[in-house]
């Protein structure tokens, strides 16, 4: 069936399964034509009106459909591989699980088209039209996107979950708006592109090159971004919480209110980048990353994750600013300094166990000098944060993290075997005391401090009628706590003297008077005790006085009305 003539009409033709192989179709009017399973290979087709036709399954492989209008075409299944469709108009039409393999898709509009399962690996879609194009799980691999546009503005619809872009060309590519999610980047080239207000959030960009690329207000949390390319970058406002930015190049990037809370930088270098108004709450940094002339007027060190808010601005008057290169002097880890650990503990710590299993991992590590450089509550967990001093800390420092992680699994597995056998938390708590490894918890939905325990069912009422009962024991027990605080390492001397005197006020106010806020401070107290246990390198007779410092915020804890389950989870 070939040489059909020029501008032949074949709408509403039913063609299917018909052999038009190279057939000459130049201009020919196929609107609606029915063309199902046809075989189109290498036919010309330029310019052709295939609006609405039915291809699917089609073959095309190698046709020339240049300039041919396809919109609201059903293509699903249809092969375009090796085919020309440059400035073809494709809006609308299903190209569900089409093969586009290495098809011409330059000028091509595509906007609102489905592409969903998509092979596009190796297309040349320079300058193409994809608003609102649904991507999903298509295969971009090596494609070719330079200065193609994705950006939705109003509609967001294009969804490309997981989609394998990578090493695709996106040099210059407009991803305004555009939803990557999860989506494969890895070693794209993604040059100069508009990712404003993109969702980048879990994305593979590892190795990316984003240089001088467009990323404000982007969404990069938990972004794998190591070893990517993002020199010269504008990343001001970016959501980077979480991500991986180890060996990024972030020279003279804009970072100015970005959010880098518990980011890792980790030999990430930083040199002339921007960090003014940036926040840096827990984010991983060491001696490997370099902080050299950054440019920082002010920085926030504290993410309220409830507000999303940054806050402990440093420095601390509003109407001040850091002095040049202050900001590199306060936060530039030198080598050999130290580095830390940090162990969150959701559900409570048996701190004989842990004391023990410190030690243990001091004698283990002797070369890292490990100690504690303090003990925190957040957001319901108790945090203790490990000092590590050495001087190759990089390879380390993650094999000694490697060692906790492992010994968190195994504590995992111990504590669930004890749970179901035994099924008491006495008999349980009584085994954990032997178990010679850290008491990590591993992260989850409880909450570190236990219920606050009760003698009597004891209300905040009750605690100030135990309060009025025992006021004498209760000044006496708080006067040899402070005694006994006078041994202890400075910070913890601090820390002890400063909950001693909060609670003396709380007790001293009966609207203070409130079980949960009294039983937190008490747990403190035990945790600054052990603190300085453990700082003390664990010799006879400064334990000796931590067990009677405990055994007196235990017995404090029994006059003011609560149980010592409240106390020491």
């Amino acid at each position: 069936m070939n040489g059909y003539e020029i501008e032949i009409d074949l709408s509403n033709a039913d063609l299917s399964n018909a052999d038009l192989r190279s057939a000459n179709l130049q201009f020919a009017n196929l609107r609606s034509a029915n063309l199902r399973s046809a075989n189109l290979s290498n036919a010309n087709l330029r310019s052709a009106d295939l609006s609405s036709a039915n291809l699917r399954s089609a073959n095309l492989r190698s046709a020339n459909l240049s300039s041919a209008d396809l919109s609201r075409a059903n293509l699903n299944t249809a092969n375009l591989s090796s085919a020309n469709l440059s400035r073809a108009n494709l809006s609308r039409a299903n190209l569900n699980t089409a093969n586009l393999r290495a098809a011409d898709l330059t000028f091509a509009k595509l906007s609102s088209a489905d592409l969903n399962a998509a092979n596009l690996s190796r297309a040349n879609l320079r300058s193409a039209d994809l608003r609102s194009a649904d991507l999903r799980s298509a295969n971009l691999r090596s494609a070719d996107l330079n200065a193609a546009t994705l950006g939705i503005v109003n509609d967001i619809r294009y969804v490309p979950t997981s989609a394998d872009l990578s090493r695709a060309n996106l040099n210059a590519a407009n991803l305004c708006f555009a939803n990557l999610r999860f989506a494969n980047l890895r070693s794209a080239d993604l040059r100069a592109a508009n990712l404003r207000y993109a969702d980048l959030r879990s994305a593979n960009l590892r190795s990316a090159n984003l240089s001088s690329a467009d990323l404000r207000f982007a969404n990069l949390s938990s972004a794998d971004l190591r070893a990517a390319d993002l020199s010269s970058a504008d990343l001001s406002s970016a959501d980077l919480r979480s991500a991986d930015l180890r060996s990024a190049d972030l020279r003279s990037a804009d970072l100015s209110s970005a959010n880098l809370n518990g980011s890792q930088v980790l030999r990430a270098n930083f040199m002339q980048a921007t960090l003014t108004g940036a926040c840096i709450a827990d984010w991983q940094v060491s001696s490997s990353t370099i902080l050299e002339d950054v440019q920082c007027d002010y920085i926030f060190c504290t993410y309220e994750i409830e507000t999303e808010q940054f806050s402990g601005r440093l420095p601390v008057d509003p109407e001040s600013t850091f002095a040049p290169g202050e900001f590199t002097q306060r936060f530039q880890i030198i080598a050999s300094a130290l580095e830390t650990i940090d162990i969150t503990f959701t559900e409570g710590i048996d701190w004989q166990a842990f004391f023990q299993s410190f030690q243990e991992l001091r004698q283990r590590y002797p070369q890292q000098n490990i100690g504690i450089q303090g003990i925190e509550e957040k957001e319901g967990s108790l945090i203790v944060r490990l000092k590590v001093e050495a001087e190759e800390t990089g390879v380390e420092l993650e094999q000694l993290k490697g060692h906790i992680e492992t010994t968190e699994k195994q504590l995992y597995s111990v504590q669930f075997s004890l749970r179901e056998a035994e099924g008491q938390l006495k008999i349980y708590r009584e085994m954990m005391g032997v178990v010679q490894t850290l008491a990590l918890r591993p992260m989850g939905d409880q909450n570190f401090y236990a219920p606050v325990g009760n003698i009597a069912g004891t209300n905040q009422g009750q605690m100030t009628a135990y309060i009025n009962q025992n006021n004498e024991a209760i000044g006496q027990l708080i006067a040899a706590l402070r005694a006994s605080a006078q041994s202890f390492p400075p910070e913890q001397k601090d820390d002890v003297l400063m909950e001693l005197d909060d609670l003396e006020g709380d007790l001293s106010q009966p609207e203070k008077q409130e079980p949960k806020r009294i039983g937190k401070c008490l747990q403190r107290l035990i945790a600054a005790g052990t603190a300085a246990a453990t700082l003390a390198g664990g010799t006879a007779t400064f334990v000796g006085n931590v067990n009677d410092f405990t055994a007196n915020v235990l017995e404090l804890g029994e006059k003011i009305g609560l149980s010592r389950d409240a106390i020491q989870p």
